[in-house]
C-alpha cells in the first residue's frame, strides 16, 4: 500500500512540475563555478556517497568544450554542491535543463525539455528524522520528452497525452528495510514501458568492510537476476563488453542445447527491447521451417512470415544468465548512468556477430546460410538489412534473401 502512496505522491508531483518551468532560472542564478563533464553525472542515486561528487573521468572546466554534443554543463552553487545543468543537440535544436534542491526529508532532481517545458526526469529521495534514506522515487518520460505533437498543447494536454498512453512512463519506486543503519532490503514498484508494472524486492549484500557488493532483485514469482554488482577497480569497458559478449554467445549455445531446438537452424533471433531489457529472448528457426515457408509461397514478399511470425509457432526461450551475470551486471549500471543505450544494441550486436561467424561454435547443426541477429522490432523493422550486417550476415546472402523474397 505504501508503494502505491509513494507512486502517486511521485505522479502529482511531476503534474505539479508542469507549474515550475520558470524555477529553472532561480537555480541558474545560484551558479558560482561550472563544469563541462562527457555525458550525465551527479546522479542522485550516488547522493550520500563518493561516488556523488567524483566523476570518474577527466572534468573540464572550461567553455571551449560547450560546441561538443556529449558534454554535459554543471553549475555548482556556493556550498560545492550541483544545483543547476544544462545539454543539448545542436545538429536537431533539442536541449534539456535540470535543477537540484536539498532539504532535511528531501532531496530532488527535476529536469525539463526545454522546447516542450515538459518534466522529463524526476528523482526524488526521501530520509527519516536520524538522517537515513527510507525511499527513492524515479521517473523519466520515454523520449525525455521530445516531440512536435506537443507544440501546440497546453500543460494540461500535455499531461493527459503522455498519461493516456501507457507506454510513456518509467517509473521506478523503492522502500527501504534499515538494519544497524543500512539498508539490508527494498520493497520496489516499476512501470515499464510495454510490460506495465510489476512489484519486487531487492536483497542488499555487502563485504567484509562493510561496502556494498551486490544488490539482487527477487521477483514474486521466485526468479531472481544481480541488479546491482559493485565495479571492478580500473575497469575497462571494452575489455568487459568483450568478456560479456563471448560468455553470453555461450549461455546462448547451452540454452538452444538445454531445449533440443529442432536442427539444423536457419535463423537465431536475439530478441530485446532498447533502454530496458539487454538478455535477450531467442527465437530460434530451422532450416526445415525456412524452406516449408519458401516452399508454400513462391514468388511472394514472405518477410513476415520468416521473421515475425514464428513466435506464434515457437515461445520465445529464455537463456540462463549465471555465466555472465555479473560483469553483464556492471556494464549495464555503466550504460545506464551514462544513458548510453546505444552500447548495449552494440553488445547484442556483438554476440550475434560471434554466434554468426563462429556457427553456434560447433555446438549445435546449422544451414549453409546461418544467421544469427539481434533486434528490436519496434524500433528497427526499416533499418534491418543494416541490423543483419552488424550481426555479420555477408552482403551477398542479403542480395540472396531478397531474391528469394525474405526482405
Amino acid at each position: 500500500m505504501y508503494l502505491e502512496i509513494l507512486k502517486q505522491n511521485l505522479l502529482s508531483r511531476w503534474k505539479q512540475a508542469f507549474q515550475e518551468f520558470d524555477r529553472l532560472q532561480e537555480y541558474k542564478t545560484n551558479v558560482t563555478t561550472e563544469k563541462y563533464i562527457p555525458g550525465f553525472r551527479y546522479n542522485l542515486e550516488d547522493y550520500g556517497t563518493p561516488a556523488f561528487l567524483q566523476p570518474e573521468e577527466k572534468l573540464f572546466p572550461v567553455a571551449a568544450v560547450r560546441e561538443i554534443n556529449d558534454y554535459h554543463f554543471y553549475g555548482f552553487s556556493a556550498n560545492g554542491l550541483p544545483c543547476y545543468t544544462s545539454y543539448g543537440h545542436a545538429a536537431n535544436n533539442v536541449f534539456w535543463e535540470g535543477y537540484y534542491s536539498y532539504g532535511k526529508e528531501w532531496i530532488e532532481f527535476v529536469e525539463y525539455n526545454k522546447g516542450t517545458k515538459i518534466p522529463s526526469c524526476i528523482k526524488r529521495i526521501q530520509y527519516d528524522e536520524n538522517g537515513q534514506k527510507v525511499a527513492y522515487q524515479s521517473l523519466l518520460v520515454i523520449g525525455r520528452g521530445e516531440g512536435d505533437a506537443y507544440a501546440d498543447m497546453n500543460a494540461d494536454e500535455k499531461i493527459a497525452s503522455i498519461m493516456d498512453h501507457e507506454h510513456s512512463l518509467f517509473c521506478n519506486i523503492e522502500r527501504y528495510e534499515l538494519s544497524a543503519g543500512r539498508i539490508e532490503k527494498g520493497y520496489c514498484l516499476s512501470i515499464t514501458p510495454g510490460a506495465g508494472e510489476s512489484e519486487y524486492e531487492n536483497i542488499y549484500k555487502y563485504n567484509s568492510n562493510g561496502i556494498l557488493d551486490e544488490i539482487r532483485t527477487v521477483y514474486a514469482s521466485g526468479a531472481s537476476k544481480l541488479s546491482y554488482a559493485r565495479p571492478e577497480e580500473k575497469l575497462n569497458i571494452q575489455t568487459l563488453m568483450a568478456t560479456v559478449a563471448e560468455n553470453m554467445a555461450i549461455a546462448i549455445a547451452d540454452a538452444l542445447e538445454a531445449h533440443q531446438v529442432e536442427t539444423p537452424l536457419s535463423l537465431l533471433e536475439l530478441n530485446y527491447h532498447y533502454a530496458d531489457v539487454y538478455i535477450p529472448l531467442l527465437s530460434p528457426r530451422s532450416v526445415a521451417f525456412t524452406k516449408m515457408i519458401s516452399k508454400q509461397h513462391p514468388d511472394e514478399d514472405i518477410f513476415d512470415l520468416i521473421f515475425l511470425a514464428t513466435e506464434l509457432d515457437h515461445a520465445y526461450l529464455d537463456i540462463a544468465s549465471e555465466r555472465f551475470e555479473r560483469p553483464f551486471t556492471q556494464l549495464m549500471q555503466i550504460i545506464s548512468k551514462e544513458e548510453k543505450w546505444e552500447m548495449g544494441s552494440v553488445l547484442l550486436r556483438k554476440v550475434a556477430h560471434i554466434l554468426t561467424s563462429e556457427k553456434l561454435f560447433g555446438r549445435l547443426p546449422v544451414g549453409e546460410e546461418f544467421a544469427a541477429y539481434a533486434v528490436d522490432w519496434g524500433m528497427e523493422m526499416e533499418d534491418f538489412e543494416d541490423v543483419l550486417r552488424e550481426c555479420g550476415v555477408p552482403g551477398k546472402m542479403i542480395s540472396s534473401w531478397k531474391e528469394r523474397g525474405w526482405l
